[in-house]
């Protein structure tokens, strides 16, 4: 069978490659021929062509049918092959053990398996080489069903690998930045301390701060001097001894702690500035509710009887 269809499909292939010829020889004719000629040829040709590929097909159905029946035969007939060979060796086994003493006996047995084995063998082999022939002829039956390449139809460009994209470098990391230098300390504040001009600003009234020190008249080199109070001045009046010297030096004392006399508003003020500023070398105390001069040592005041501020 195999020798039949590999002729049959032989001549058909025969035909499929004639009409291909034919069709390719007429497209360089068409410049010479009326088209209603060229068409008529053509589609002749093209229909003849179409039919030898539609038989081609069929046998190639038929042969992929006749090749799966041969692969299960082949399948059976290695099995029963295995299983001959098998037997075999068991009858050679009881030979040799006495179970066949008769040399006669065994020598027709050993015949007729090994006659089986050898026709197993060569059903297998005649299996075998039938399929071969038949994928050949499939072979050219799948190359028979392609289609004819289009005339002038240019075969297409191999594709171009893909350009590579370059690798990305790595970035290098960071460098860390230098740590900004400290600022500067700042001047520390004195605080705490006041100058002697500050004490004596904070005792004046707002109105003597706001018009300064450039209008105020610089005092005499003596304050004393023209008053009763200037001890180099002379006087008529004859020395006195006793009590009313004590007095009148009570009386002197009053009048440095009260300014002179002038005032209650302006006896308080002076008597603040010497109660949180001294005057130097403290010569007195003077009481804040009488104003009276009082010796340092003594601790109330000797004219109300009030206890005296300390030193």
């Amino acid at each position: 069978m195999a020798d039949d269809v590999q002729r049959e499909v032989d001549g058909l292939l025969k035909e499929r490659e004639k009409y291909e010829a034919f069709i390719k020889r007429l497209e360089s004719e068409k410049a010479t021929t009326t088209e209603r000629a060229y068409a008529r040829v053509r589609g002749d040709y093209a229909r003849r062509l179409r039919e030898v590929e539609e038989k081609l097909g069929a046998h190639g159905n038929s042969l992929q049918g006749k090749l799966r029946q041969l692969s299960s035969k082949v399948s059976q007939l290695e099995a029963r092959r295995e299983q001959q060979a098998e037997e075999l060796d068991e009858a050679q086994l009881r030979r040799n053990v006495g179970e066949y003493p008769d040399d006669k006996e065994w020598s027709e047995l050993e015949s007729r398996m090994l006659t089986s084995l050898r026709e197993t063998e060569r059903d297998l082999e005649s299996a075998r080489s039938e399929i071969g022939r038949l994928q050949e002829i499939v072979a050219s039956v799948q190359g028979a069903e392609a289609p004819p390449p289009q005339p002038g139809a240019a075969p297409p460009p191999p594709q171009q690998p893909a350009p590579q994209q370059p690798q990305p470098q790595p970035s290098a990391p960071p460098q860390p930045q230098p740590a900004p230098p400290p600022p500067p300390p700042e001047p520390a504040e004195e605080e705490g301390f006041l100058s002697l001009e500050e004490l004596v600003l904070e005792d004046k009234d707002p109105e003597e701060a706001l018009t300064g020190a450039g209008s105020a008249e610089p005092p005499d080199s003596d304050p004393f001097a023209g008053t009763d109070l200037d001890p180099f001045a002379e006087s008529d009046e004859p020395e006195s001894s006793g009590e009313g010297d004590v007095t009148d030096e009570l009386a002197f004392l009053e009048s440095l702690s009260l300014g002179g006399g002038g005032g209650e508003e302006e006896g308080e003020t002076s008597f603040s500035f010497l109660e949180q500023h001294g005057s130097g070398t403290p010569q007195t105390i003077i009481c804040p509710h009488c104003s009276a001069a009082n010796e340092p040592a003594e601790w109330y005041c000797t004219e109300c009887g009030e206890e005296l501020p300390a030193e």
